[in-house]
């Protein structure tokens, strides 16, 4: 899930922004959620060091009334922290582009401050926002594994993806992450091929991050994943041992 940061330090902006933010994200049952909005740049920095996820969204406002930040430098601070992460600026003021080159940065788009045109604004560009990160699954197909849990597709990275193992409703799968877990409608063993070398088939109904195994108790038949334990198959007890010697 993708986590939205909004800072803009007048609360009547700030509260319209939440809300026009939180309305698409309902509407379109999109993978992200709004984790901080606040008026101030440094508890939004607070915020952004305690979370372990990046390639965020961060709506800014250019024209923070801070004695630190404007919203380029906070954006540049961003930056260091999340160099991959997704800026859009807030203004009141149309042509503000030559200000990222200076900065050295790269904004996704501008959002005008303007009560009739504003939502419209928000709408599009996290549509483009959500195009943008299909095409790069499509270029990248390993990088992030998408599933439907009900109505809503989630994104998940694939290097927090701890195990799958199959469900007990018929053709379904849970996914584990080390905060999360998810059932949807799928099979291990088509999972299994798409996934390739990182993940190891352990049992019939287990599939593990090759990378985030820290223990294999063959006399228990138990292998050790982010802390959880898989089970270990006869069949399945040569190949996961071969393989672990290779990595």
């Amino acid at each position: 899930m993708l986590h939205i940061y909004i800072c803009d330090d007048e609360n009547h902006i700030l509260s319209q922004l939440r809300d026009d933010i939180e309305k698409k994200l309902v509407i379109e049952n999109y993978d992200m959620q709004i984790v901080c909005g606040t008026t101030s740049p440094h508890i939004l920095l607070t915020a952004l060091a305690d979370d372990p996820q990046k390639r965020n969204i961060y709506f800014l406002d250019v024209e923070l009334k801070n004695s630190e930040y404007d919203g380029f430098l906070l954006g540049k601070e961003i930056r260091r922290t999340d160099p991959h992460g997704t800026l859009v600026y807030i203004t009141s003021y149309q042509d503000l582009a030559y200000r990222t080159f200076q900065y050295h940065l790269e904004a996704f788009d501008y959002i005008i401050k303007d009560p009739v045109k504003q939502k419209d604004s928000i709408d599009h560009c996290l549509e483009s926002l959500y195009l943008r990160l299909q095409q790069e699954q499509q270029n990248d197909p390993e990088e992030i594994y998408s599933v439907r849990t009900g109505d809503t597709v989630r994104h998940i990275p694939v290097s927090s993806i701890l195990y799958f193992e199959t469900s007990s409703k018929a053709h379904h799968v849970v996914l584990h992450t080390a905060d999360s877990m998810m059932d949807f409608v799928g099979n291990l063993n088509e999972i299994a091929a798409r996934m390739g070398d990182t993940f190891i088939r352990t049992h019939r109904s287990y599939l593990v991050a090759a990378d985030k195994i820290t223990e294999i108790d063959l006399k228990h038949h138990k292998v050790t994943v982010g802390g959880h334990k898989c089970l270990i198959s006869r069949s399945m007890r040569s190949g996961l041992l071969e393989k672990i010697k290779h990595k």
